[in-house]
Formats: structure tokens, C-alpha cells, sequence
């Protein structure tokens, strides 16, 4: 029996040995065995009563070990006859281990760890050594005498002692062993390797293999490798591993992009070796080595790869989804919108496709939900997945990466907006012009609350500020806009001491000429055929805002709208007079503000509705969109079903007229 001493720090042998990881130090001891020539390896799990995994054990048909190997690797961290060597001893294959270290990660898988190995001798005998270490005094390591055995060659390695192994009984385990040893097995077709009774067949698991260039220049020199990247059937692993010219794995990154694939990249070298253990820094380093030019280069390649692979997965999923009758599309895209639409929906139908049900109802059902989403809310697609199928972190990462990088969501959403906005001008055309329907629309009931949704038909500047509120709050949020607050509690009161309510109040702060806008609107019910008494009333309020020092500002403009349907002669007049724009009935000199405005504008609904068509006629003509009285009644009850009253959700209204017909006009 001999004592071999370590010429190593016992924190030093602890930090080699990653105790965390005892897959890895099966991987290296399967390579272990691949580098002796075993033909045969077999990787068995210790279970207890309980079906706790408590041991391991490596069995290998390899040439074993002499005394003389074992004096050089147990005594030594490094020096390993590998190193200088470029095949293995036999049948001279490609090598793995060159640095002497493997043997350390042992102790990853057990507090006992025993060697028990047959070698040939230089006489030509065969030789059996039992070699034991502890993980109580990891630099010592108990060599037994060799004795002569007619035992075939190889080595037994067993790990015991260990209470946290049952990482190795999940299946990713053995998938990390076979992802890792494939293009070696793949190339060496006689080994076989068998983990907890299962071989390791990856040619069973490739859905697809590929082998691409890797170019790059370096302090003026070209320089070549390959990147060889084979997706997985039945994975969860995804793998970037940096290996000799011959896929022998040196070292594996800590990461790798496409969460949407299953895959495993070999970056094949012939000078990898060479840079074992450096790929850490550099990743790191502002003037990259040969390795980092080299790992930048890697991303690049393999980042195209991964699109291209989206692109073609994208199509064959798709022609899978038609041919099933799942597609939530019918036919070719009618238009430029459904194109962008039918795309966007194909970049994030196929992301999450691992989420997506099997069974062919709940698929279709899924798939149209998919669809719903990104027409209504495209700019919300990730969140509402992820709040449906609990996308895991990288994938939704993914995901969100996808949509920003297409920009197709930003899109949608605006020509989903538009599409909205021009379906909600033809509802407001029938609610307030067709002689049945606006018989049904109340001011305040109705018209004045579907409108508080919809504000932007009095113009894209204004922001939501009051509703049906007195003067007194307008003068609150007038003075918040210019950032001030209201000293008194004085309240603000019309010419006749009454206070008054506002139906809509609208505001901009506007940045040309650091100007403050703002817009009060008086609804009146389609119904109404607007007179002076209306037209007295919201001349009151601006008269109120004139008066009233505190409404003062040099950069504020005052507008007050009369909004109706139809106006009587007296009103009309007042609207068309000489020397004013149209429409102005009422604009007061203010000498304590010279340079505010307040006026008064009479506009009817065909103005209003005829200016937002126009402010959306470019996209209109684009997206090729007229929406029918159809579209309108859509529109209205899935964004103001709770508003509008429900006979205007009929087809009875003004039989006369053609829904279809998107032309005919319901103003007389």
C-alpha cells in the first residue's frame, strides 16, 4: 500500500472538483473512459430503500491504468500524459482531458471515491490496483499494491457517501450526457455508452444537423473553424460547447441563445485546446484575443442560423396548422394590413408553439384566441401569453425580442387604431344623423359617454381632463396645467351668479409658442336642433372665463364648441359672419390677457366627423378600409355595448337604407 500526497491545496482539489455539479463529473469520467479506447461504458445509479440516489458507478472496458499511469495522475494536478500526446494509446483516438483534473471532480459524487483498475504492465502482465480517496483529506490518495489478475483490462470507479445525487436521476441528466458526447458517438459508431440502463443514442434524438463556416480575422490574420449545431427531437437542453477540430468538447459556455429551440452547437478548432478555460475572459476583454474574435463571430453565426431556422419553421407550421384546419386564416391576405397582421400572427404563433394544445379543438381554439389578441391588443401580445400559458422568463424574453425586432406589433397597432377609428366615425354618422337611430341617443345617457372614450374626433392634441363638471373645476385644472394653485375659495359663477356645468373639457399644452390650450365642448342630443337659448348657454361660460381674472394667461387659448346635428336660421347667421372665420359667433377683446384668446364656434357633426375622416384619409387608402353599417354596429357593441342603447344594435334602423353600400351618407 502507498500514500500518494497531492501537490495540491485541499481548497485548491475542493474548487476543481465542482461538488455542485455531479453531472459534469460523470461527463468527465465517461470521457475518461473514451480516452483509454473503452468500447463499452456504463454509468450505474445507487439507490437506496427510498429510490434516493446514494452512489455511482462507471464501468469502462478500457486499457485501465499501470502503476506507472497512476503514480503520474494521482500525484499531480496537471502533467497528465495527455497533454502532449495528440491520440489515445490504442486505437488513437481523439482526447478529451489534457489538463490532469478530471479525476478531481470525484468527489462530486461521493465523500468515498474508488478506482479499481486492470492495466498491462510493461512485462506484458496484467495488473490490478485499487485506488481509494476520501473527502476528509482530498490530497491523499491510497494506492494498493498491484497484483497480477487474469481479469481483461478496464476500470470500475464508484462514488458513495454523498446525500444530494438525485440530480442525476431526472432525464436531463442523461440528456446532457448524450448532447455532449453525440458528434463523438455519431463518428465512433461501435462505443456504446449506457446511462441508468438506457443507451445513449443521439442519432435517435436529431431533428436536424447542420454544419456551417466560421471565418474570422484576427491581428490581420484569417483564421477557420466550423460550427456544427444539431437540434434536438426530445430535449431540454441548449448548449454552446467549444471542441477540438475532431468535436471533442474542451469547454462549454454558460449560456446559449434561441429559448425557442432545442439544440446543441459544437464550435470545432483545432486550437481550442490551446485556450482551454479562457473563454470567461474573453468574453470580457476590450481588445479581443483570437478566442474572442472568435466567440463574436459565433454569435453571429449562430444568431442567423436561428432566424433562418424561425423562418422555415414558420412556414412549415403554418401549411401543418391550414392542411389541419386550425388556421385561423382563410385564403390569401385581402391587403397590405392582413399581410402584416398574418405575419405577426405566424412570428408569435410558432414562438410559443411548444405551449400550444395538442388536441385539435383546444389548438383551434388557442390559435383563433392568438389571433383576437393581436388584432385588439397587438402592442400587449407577450403579457397576455405569458398570463396564459406561463411563458418560462427566457422565452418570453424571446418573444419580446421577436415583436421589437420586427417592429410588426407597432404596426398592427396603429392599423388596428385607424381600422377602430374609422368604423367609430360611421357608428357616430348613423347615431347622429339617421332619422330613426338618433331618436334612441341621448345626450348624456349616450352620446356624452361613448364620447368620453372617444376624444380623439375632436383632435389628436387634446387630453381628457373634466366631465360634466362646474367652471370652478376648470379653473382648478387650468391652473394645474400652468402649475399653479388657487390661493381662494371663491367660486366661479356665469354673468347671472349661476355656476354652470361643463359637458366636456379638453386640454393641450401645446409646445409651439409655449401655448396652454383648451377646448370645452356642449353636447347636445342628435335630436336637437340647437337655437340661441343653446347657443346663450355655452356663450355664458366663455363670457364666465373672461371675466374671471384668475383664468388670465397670456399662453392660453379658450375654445367653447356648440356640438349638434342641426342648428335653426337665428343660429346659422350668427355662425356665418362677415369679417370671422366660419363658425366663430363670439370672441372678446380681454385687456388683462392680451395675448389669450377665448371663442365661441358653433360646429356640427357632419364638420366634425367630415375633418377626422380626412385627418385619416391617407391610412384609410392604405389599408383599404370602408366600413360598413355592419362594421359600425360591430364596433359599437364591443366598445360601447354598455352604453348604446340596444335597438340602434339592429338591422331594423332605416330599412331604406343599403348597409352595405358604405357610401351612402345618413346626413340630409
Amino acid at each position: 500500500m502507498k500514500t500518494y500526497r497531492l501537490e495540491a491545496g485541499d481548497d485548491h482539489v475542493q474548487k476543481l472538483a465542482h461538488e455542485n455539479d455531479p453531472v459534469r463529473a460523470v461527463i468527465e469520467l465517461v470521457w475518461n473512459s473514451l480516452d483509454a479506447d473503452a468500447h463499452h461504458v456504463d454509468v450505474t445509479l445507487h439507490r437506496s430503500e427510498t429510490d434516493v440516489v446514494v452512489g455511482v458507478e462507471v464501468t469502462d472496458d478500457g486499457h485501465g491504468m499501470t502503476p506507472e499511469d497512476i503514480a503520474t495522475e494521482f500525484k499531480w494536478v496537471g502533467n497528465s500524459w495527455k497533454r502532449t500526446a495528440l491520440r489515445s494509446k490504442g486505437e488513437e483516438r481523439p482526447l478529451h482531458g489534457r489538463l490532469g483534473q478530471g479525476r478531481l471532480r470525484a468527489f462530486a459524487l461521493g465523500t468515498q471515491v474508488t478506482w479499481n483498475t486492470v492495466g498491462d504492465s510493461i512485462e506484458g502482465k496484467q495488473l490490478q490496483t485499487v485506488i481509494r480517496a476520501r473527502a476528509t483529506s482530498r490530497k491523499d490518495v491510497d494506492v494498493s499494491d498491484p497484483i497480477e489478475t487474469s481479469n481483461v483490462t478496464g476500470t470500475r470507479f464508484v462514488g458513495e457517501g454523498k446525500e444530494s445525487l438525485d440530480l442525476l436521476a431526472r432525464d436531463t441528466a442523461a440528456e446532457r450526457l448524450g448532447t455532449t458526447l453525440a458528434p463523438y458517438l455519431i463518428t465512433h459508431t461501435g462505443i456504446e455508452v449506457t446511462y441508468d440502463r438506457r443507451r445513449i443514442q443521439p442519432t435517435d434524438n436529431i431533428s436536424s444537423d447542420a454544419t456551417l463556416p466560421v471565418e474570422w480575422e484576427h491581428n490581420g490574420t484569417v483564421h477557420r473553424a466550423q460550427l456544427r449545431i444539431i437540434e434536438w427531437i426530445k430535449s431540454k437542453e441548449r448548449e454552446i460547447h467549444l471542441c477540438d477540430a475532431e468535436a471533442v468538447v474542451v469547454d462549454t459556455l454558460d449560456s446559449a441563445p434561441g429559448p425557442d429551440f432545442t439544440y446543441s452547437a459544437y464550435l470545432l478548432w483545432n486550437e481550442m485546446p490551446q485556450h482551454q478555460d479562457q473563454w470567461p475572459l474573453a468574453r470580457m476583454e476590450a481588445m479581443p484575443t483570437v478566442l474572442g474574435a472568435l466567440l463574436k463571430e459565433l454569435d453571429q453565426v449562430l444568431g442567423s442560423y436561428l432566424d433562418a431556422r424561425r423562418a422555415e419553421r414558420r412556414r412549415e407550421l403554418v401549411e401543418e396548422w391550414k392542411s389541419g384546419n386550425v388556421y385561423p386564416y382563410e385564403g390569401e391576405p385581402s391587403s397590405e394590413e392582413e399581410k402584416v397582421e398574418r405575419a405577426t400572427f405566424d412570428v408569435v404563433a410558432t414562438a410559443i408553439r411548444r405551449h400550444i394544445p395538442r388536441d385539435k379543438r383546444k389548438k383551434r381554439l388557442t390559435l383563433g384566441l392568438l389571433k383576437d389578441s393581436i388584432q385588439q391588443r397587438p402592442g400587449d401580445v407577450a403579457a397576455l401569453l405569458d398570463e396564459y400559458v406561463g411563458l418560462p422568463e427566457d422565452e418570453r424574453q424571446q418573444l419580446d425580442r421577436l415583436l421589437r425586432n420586427t417592429g410588426l406589433s407597432r404596426v398592427i397597432q396603429a392599423s388596428t387604431d385607424v381600422t377602430n377609428r374609422l368604423q367609430f366615425l360611421r357608428a357616430l354618422d348613423l347615431m347622429v344623423f339617421d332619422p330613426d337611430a338618433n331618436k334612441m341617443v341621448g345626450e348624456r345617457e349616450h352620446l356624452h359617454r361613448i364620447l368620453e372614450r372617444e376624444l380623439w374626433v375632436f383632435g389628436e392634441q387634446y387630453n381628457f381632463m373634466v366631465s360634466e363638471r362646474g367652471l370652478t373645476a376648470a379653473l382648478d385644472r387650468h391652473l394645474k396645467l400652468l402649475g399653479k394653485d388657487r390661493t381662494d375659495k371663491i367660486p366661479v359663477k356665469r354673468l347671472d351668479g349661476t355656476v354652470g356645468r361643463l359637458d366636456l373639457l379638453l386640454s393641450a399644452a401645446a409646445t409651439e409658442h409655449d401655448r396652454n390650450r383648451h377646448l370645452v365642448v356642449e353636447l347636445k342630443a342628435p335630436k336637437v336642433v340647437a337655437t340661441l337659448t343653446e347657443l346663450n348657454q355655452i356663450k355664458s361660460y366663455a363670457k364666465a372665463v373672461a371675466k374671471d381674472a384668475r383664468f388670465a394667461s397670456s399662453a392660453t387659448q379658450w375654445d367653447f364648441w356648440l356640438v349638434t346635428s342641426e342648428i335653426d336660421d337665428d343660429v346659422r347667421q350668427e355662425a356665418n359672419q362677415r369679417g370671422r372665420e366660419q363658425g366663430i359667433v363670439f370672441e372678446p377683446d380681454l385687456p388683462e390677457a392680451p395675448g389669450a384668446r377665448v371663442r365661441v364656434w358653433v360646429r356640427d357633426w357632419g364638420q366634425i366627423i367630415d375633418d377626422a375622416k380626412h385627418r385619416l384619409d391617407y391610412f384609410q387608402k392604405s389599408l383599404q378600409h370602408d366600413p360598413s353599417l355592419d362594421d359600425a354596429r360591430d364596433y359599437l357593441r364591443r366598445n360601447h355595448g354598455d352604453v348604446i342603447p340596444e335597438g340602434l344594435l339592429v338591422d331594423e334602423v332605416s330599412p331604406v337604407l343599403d348597409p352595405d353600400d358604405s357610401d351612402d351618407d345618413m346626413r340630409t
